[in-house]
């Protein structure tokens, strides 16, 4: 049996072909999926807000404007949404001299020239002043939230009047989602204010994908957005095939949880039975390794999920980037963590990592010692068949960085 997988995000795009035994029962668990909206609905949710006067109005009370977007680790193709919002700022006065760009990466590494353009576009890159948020500089301290959190936020972004955020719904294990007040409470944020908020969710929160209502980690993040003073969001939400299946824009919240709902119901992935193995492939998060644990959303992280007590779980991510980096999250970072076996619920079988471009050096710096690293799915193939036989039962879930469980 051959099943072809979506592949690296940004980069190839392209299919991966998985060949399984003849005489395995492979099962395709897709997400509900959603068509591409049509020409008109970039320029009607601008219009036509949740909870905001549209961008325009806004615009003409104010005298600069900065968006920020999200890094190239999301999947969200801001290039053709860009120029609908910045029509719209012209449109109510604010041209592109007052207006700039940055780009909430967080933690994250800094995305170079081509990175820029593969996001925003040449024509953006070009004509915009871009900067990313440096976690150790250049930021303002705001105070701190209910819950003790410290907000450190970016001085040029608040040097703006009107402050716009970009983002992607995306699954997330603490969270719940992407996107909202999450792309400035952690994207333009100081390293103090990411690693503890970040880290009382990693220490003492359930895995809260999908989830929001009663959502602590959520709610700090509103919370300190609020503070920053996000006055209007663009969120979209994708298909499998990374196109917009949906956009929302206005109120941080309210056109934020408009954007969740329908998430939920694009995402939703009808969950089969446990199988002998189960292959999650990371795509359309998979630049690095960092990135691409956020493929086990689709089974809420409890790999039981999905495998038999004795099955095996295969992690298959592109990653063109390698390991990646994440000054929180990265071996020596503030909220570092190694993955446990036990944590990941795994039985007598080693977990596997499927990637071209990776090493065991690497992949144990955050998954347990004995993981498998192979690089071609041949190797992949003969060691499941050496696990389970000739004839055994696999779940392939092609799109895992987006999917989580159908309620």
């Amino acid at each position: 049996m051959t099943i072809r997988i979506p592949w690296q995000a940004w980069y190839d795009e392209t299919e991966l072909t998985l060949n399984f035994s003849a005489d395995w029962r492979v099962t395709v668990a897709g997400m509900a999926d959603a068509p591409a909206v049509g020409p008109g609905a970039v320029g009607q949710a601008l219009r036509d807000p949740i909870g905001t006067p549209p961008l325009r109005e806004l615009a003409s009370r104010r005298k600069r404007a900065v968006i920020v977007v999200e890094d190239i680790t999301r999947p969200l193709r801001t290039a053709g949404l860009l120029p609908a919002i910045l029509a719209e700022l012209a449109a109510g006065g604010i041209e592109s001299p007052n207006v700039w760009i940055t780009i909430g990466q967080g933690a994250h590494t800094p995305m170079d020239r081509a990175d820029l353009i593969r996001k925003l576009g040449l024509p953006i890159v070009e004509k915009y002043t871009i900067h990313h948020n440096l976690p150790y500089e250049h930021r303002e301290f705001l105070g701190q939230t209910r819950r003790g959190t410290p907000v450190f936020i970016s001085r040029f972004y608040l040097e703006a009047d009107l402050r716009i955020s970009l983002g992607t719904l995306t699954p997330h294990a603490y969270a719940g989602f992407g996107g909202g007040a999450k792309t400035v409470a952690v994207g333009v944020a100081g390293i103090e204010t990411l690693a503890i908020n970040h880290g009382r969710a990693y220490t003492s929160q359930p895995i809260s994908t999908a989830k929001v209502d009663d959502n602590d980690c959520r709610d700090d993040m509103e919370e300190i957005a609020a503070m920053a003073g996000l006055g209007f969001i663009v969120n979209g939400v994708i298909n499998s095939r990374r196109e917009l299946a949906g956009l929302f824009a206005g109120d941080m919240v309210a056109a934020h949880r408009a954007a969740v709902a329908f998430a939920r119901r694009v995402y939703a992935t009808e969950l089969p039975p446990p199988a002998d193995v189960a292959v999650f492939n990371a795509y359309p998060k998979d630049k690095n390794l960092l990135q691409s644990i956020n493929a086990l959303n689709v089974i809420g992280y409890e790999l039981r999920r999905a495998i038999q007590p004795d099955g095996t779980a295969i992690l298959a991510a592109a990653c063109p980037e390698g390991m990646g980096l994440n000054f929180l999250e990265s071996l020596g970072g503030k909220v570092y963590l190694k993955i446990t076996r036990e944590q990941m619920g795994l039985g007598k079988h080693s977990a596997i990592v499927f990637s071209p471009n990776l090493s065991h050096t690497e992949v144990s710096q955050l998954y347990p010692d004995d993981t498998l690293v192979l690089n071609c799915w041949d190797q992949v193939l003969e060691e499941i068949v050496r696990r389970h036989g000739a004839a055994a039962t696999a779940t392939v879930f092609p799109t895992a960085g987006v999917q989580i469980p159908a309620v």
